[in-house]
């Protein structure tokens, strides 16, 4: 089984091409691959937060020393680290 992670990230939703070949993509893999896993990942219906510098600072520091948003910064970074790297194949659209 392989895990497939798809990143959309145009703005343009039903009228970018690279939005619908991604879905052509997904659609297709089910089919040939139905034991896989995919992970949608739409960048511009839920985008990523900016690098400020606050949030920069928050790497490497005990987290003790953060603050909230820095924990949460820190946080998402986590997440979408190892969602990256608990997927075999990623697409980028």
């Amino acid at each position: 089984m392989n895990k497939l992670l798809v990143l959309k990230s145009s703005i343009l939703e039903n009228y970018s091409h690279s939005n619908k070949m991604a879905d052509y993509l997904i659609e297709n893999w089910q089919k040939h691959h139905q034991n896989d896993l995919i992970t949608l990942r739409d960048l511009a219906k839920d985008p990523i937060p900016i690098l400020d510098q606050a949030t920069l600072f928050a790497f490497g520091k005990d987290t003790a020393m953060l603050s909230e948003q820095q924990k949460a910064a820190r946080a998402l970074s986590d997440t979408l680290i190892n969602e990256l790297k608990a997927h075999d194949i990623i697409v980028i659209t």
